[in-house]
């Protein structure tokens, strides 16, 4: 996912990163335009747009990474990421019409970022 998410994303620093602080710092990314969609109100459908047509592609990326061949983690912590990709996925495509779902779609994010900091 690590190398997904540099190039989806781009280097957001130049130094060494392990692939928690480049997950880490794309969900930051992400969850911060959410949370900025959110607080633009519901009549700002532009700005919640590109807030979740960048959530799905975050957690299409994770997907993709957690359906592969070459990852590392347990089964069943893969089969519950992926879950939870499944529904963040599906979310993001709801809340386009139904702003009050973008909260559910921040706290998800945040637990995400801070299971990914108490692993550091």
């Amino acid at each position: 996912m690590a190398e997904k998410a540099r190039l989806a994303y781009g280097a957001m620093d130049r130094g060494i990163q392990s692939p928690r602080d480049i997950e880490y710092k794309a969900f930051a990314k992400v969850t911060r335009g959410l949370k900025l969609a959110a607080e633009s109100g519901k009549f700002q459908v532009s700005e919640r747009a590109k807030a979740l047509h960048e959530n799905r592609q975050l957690w299409t990326i994770l997907a993709t990474d957690l359906a592969g061949n070459g990852n590392k983690l347990q089964p069943t912590l893969r089969a519950d990421l992926l879950s939870l990709a499944a529904f963040a996925i599906k979310q993001s495509s709801l809340a386009i019409r139904d702003p009050s779902l973008l909260a559910g779609l921040i706290e998800v994010n945040t637990n995400i970022m801070r299971g990914l900091g108490a692993q550091k």
